[in-house]
């Protein structure tokens, strides 16, 4: 079905035509509910205005012709054309035709390419075209070569979608500057994979760059877009190798019919592998600031903040406002807790933030805002209004009372329980344990208050430790953690050991909250796991240059473990049965996290490399890994389950397919590179029907 090229007999145009029809090979008949095989089979591009590989084009308007009715997916964001377009290009379709309007005025003696990846589907079934491009030219000939490769998120290996990568020539000599002052000359765009591919490419020696572009207009110019680069330069090229298709005799035949030899034109470089990275020069502005109830103000920041605002209130009082706040630890998310009763009862807080901002040139400053936050109406509940009928039944009332009899209800009801010297309900605070029990070997228990708290007391706060049938008291304290001034860890004299059972008893005068709240008289137990309770793991690692740590991930991609590797080696020990993926980060600076690059002082990030394959840890057992972290391609190694961005696989008909061939005792071929070729299969397929 492909037009190809061979070295020895070739025509450059069937080497054209094969870029346009490529993704269109596929085996299996129009099927229906009634019977038959389903569709697998995409539309096939028929002829094109201007054809495939012509030269001397002077119109701006493309038109493509498919053998079957076709509709666009998501066709702008997909479609990439190369020169990149100020202005963006029209596409729309209407029956077996696609019609695309370039806005821009056409280059002369330029190559144009026009890639709308899987843009194009056939009407009924939603077969898509894997990959649909056009070439054409303005002057008298075709610059055919193609780079090709994958971008990868430096941090994580995670395939960038939708980032732009693109080519300066060598002879503009600008330097890597020449990304921050003039739009790419040739651009791609990566796929649900990761992949680009540039086409329309001329010899030459080429800078190669990858931008997630914000603004569209192919330059590295806002502090908000990745970029990734190479460091050396591109030399795009051609070879030439040999491919066999094997062709079965029959669908279920074991015999080979016939055994095809062809040449198959490859395009150099194809496995470029860009790492991409934000330099962390991030735009600081408020996000939000809301009021959610009567003690609470948050604020969120768009990023990373170095310090917190200054917060006062402009009101009548002339009283400043008591605050208490709990900040995350990039403190672009923070908690005010309001402590003085005079602003709580305020239904309207007009406050005045100063706080860093980032401006139009990049430039971190002092920016101050004043804002009016309004105190939130609390609706009443089901539960609440359950418990006004029953009051107003008790009264002797059939429907509610109007809002003003049922308020000075209230007030009457309330100075009747003072008439009677009824005595004031006391709140409570919470004060729980918010580690698992049983805690890990080595670990500490930590707790959280409901609330910040003002006063603590740790005579009235006793920890036992049980022994057969008795608990005995330890020593212990409470550590206030640095961020979350809610959270406070407890450290035992001597220390927690494995396999023991402890007890927390906490007396309500133990604490207070900064409202005066006590405590609620609390006792928790928790035990501490067994030696047997864990698995350990031991990594063989080669492969890794320099200082280099590994982490075990969870099934969402977040390190749970982190160990350094020492000669050679990565040990887990007492790790948690489960399930894990693994992760190694060559820490070239040696600080324990890993860091990005630099762009206009030409650093790299620090390389990141996936073990392949999940790893299932039982209880009490050792497992030993041998890990050439090089051994597979960097876009190959990591696990699809555990990738954030998974495409949409089309095997939905194909998995139906397959299992009705094989409740048929049927099973179709695969060629040595996996793809069924033969036409006699092709036809045994379609001649196949359910209802048999």
């Amino acid at each position: 079905m492909f037009e190809h090229y061979s070295k020895h007999k070739s025509s450059f145009l069937s080497v054209l035509a094969a870029l346009s029809l490529s993704g269109l090979f596929g085996c299996a008949s129009t099927g229906s509910p009634g019977g038959g095989l389903y569709d697998e089979t995409p539309p096939v591009l028929k002829n094109s205005n201007p054809a495939v590989g012509a030269t001397g084009v002077k119109n701006k308007k493309i038109i493509l012709h498919f053998d079957e009715n076709i509709k666009l997916d998501n066709a702008m964001e997909k479609m990439t054309v190369s020169p990149p377009q100020g202005k963006q290009p029209t596409i729309q379709s209407n029956a077996k035709t696609v019609t695309i309007e370039l806005q821009d005025e056409l280059l002369p003696n330029a190559t144009y390419s026009i890639d709308l990846g899987d843009a194009v589907q056939d009407n009924n079934e939603g077969n898509p075209m894997e990959s649909l491009s056009l070439l054409f030219s303005t002057g008298d000939h075709i610059d055919s070569l193609r780079i090709s490769g994958y971008v990868l998120n430096a941090a994580d290996l995670e395939p960038v979608t939708g980032a732009y990568v693109g080519i300066y020539s060598d002879t503009l000599q600008m330097g890597d500057s020449v990304l921050m002052k003039v739009p790419m000359q040739r651009a791609g765009r990566t796929d649900a994979y990761g992949r680009f591919s540039i086409l329309g490419v001329a010899p030459g020696k080429y800078r190669i760059y990858a931008l997630t572009d914000g603004n569209t207009n192919f330059i590295y110019d806002l502090n908000s877009e990745d970029i990734a680069f190479l460091d050396s330069l591109v030399v795009p090229s051609t070879t030439g190798r040999i491919v066999h298709d094997t062709i079965w005799q029959d669908l279920d035949s074991t015999i080979i019919d016939t055994i095809k030899v062809r040449d198959e034109l490859v395009y150099l470089p194809n496995d470029i592998i860009l790492k991409s990275f934000n330099e962390g020069k991030v735009n600081r502005y408020l996000d939000d600031i809301s009021r959610p109830d009567s003690i609470h103000i948050n604020v969120r920041f768009a990023a990373k903040m170095t310090e917190l605002p200054t917060i006062s209130v402009i009101d009548s009082l002339e009283a400043p406002i008591e605050l208490v706040v709990e900040p995350n630890p990039t403190l672009d998310t923070l908690k005010y807790w309001i402590k003085d009763t005079i602003h709580i009862k305020m239904d309207t807080l007009k406050l005045q933030m100063s706080y860093i901002f980032t401006d139009t040139t990049g430039l971190d400053i002092i920016r101050t805002d004043t804002v009016r936050l309004t105190k939130p109406v609390i609706k009443p509940t089901k539960a609440d209004k359950k418990d006004d009928k029953a009051k107003d039944k008790k009264l002797g009332k059939k429907k509610a009372p109007h809002k003003e009899k049922k308020a000075a209800l209230a007030d009457s009801l309330a100075n009747d329980s003072l008439n009677k010297a009824a005595l004031p309900q006391v709140t409570y605070m919470d004060f729980k344990m918010v580690s698992k029990s049983p805690i890990d070997i080595g670990s500490k228990p930590v707790f959280e208050a409901s609330a910040p708290l003002d006063s603590l007391d740790l005579t009235k706060i006793h920890l036992d430790v049980k022994a057969d049938t008795l608990w005995n008291p330890m020593k212990f304290t409470l550590v206030q953690d640095t961020v979350n001034i809610r959270l406070y860890t407890m450290i035992a004299d001597p220390h927690f050991s494995p396999g023991q059972s402890y007890r927390v008893t906490v007396d309500s005068a133990a604490m207070h909250n900064i409202y005066a709240h006590p405590v609620k008289k609390t006792e928790i137990t928790f035990d501490e796991k067994k030696p047997e309770d864990y698995s350990h793991l031991l990594f063989n690692i080669t492969g890794a240059e320099g200082p280099a740590y590994v982490e075990l991930l969870n099934e969402k991609d977040l390190p749970v473990y982190k160990v350094k590797v020492k000669d050679g080696k990565a040990k887990f020990v007492n790790v948690n049965e489960g399930k894990y993926f693994v992760r190694l980060v060559e820490d070239r600076n040696d600080n324990g996290k890993f860091d990005v690059g630099n762009f206009e002082k030409k650093i790299q990030p620090e390389n990141v490399y996936y073990f392949g394959a999940e790893l299932q840890l039982r209880a009490n057992w050792d497992n030993e890994q041998n890990w050439n972290i090089k051994q597979t391609d960097l876009y190959k190694q990591k696990p699809d389950s555990v990738k954030i961005n998974k495409p949409k696989e089309k095997t939905e008909k194909k998995s139906k397919n397959a299992e009705y061939l094989a409740k048929l005792g049927k099973t179709p071929k695969q060629t040595n590179t996996g793809t069924t070729t033969s036409t006699g299969t092709r036809s045994r397929m379609q001649n196949v029907n359910r209802n048999q």
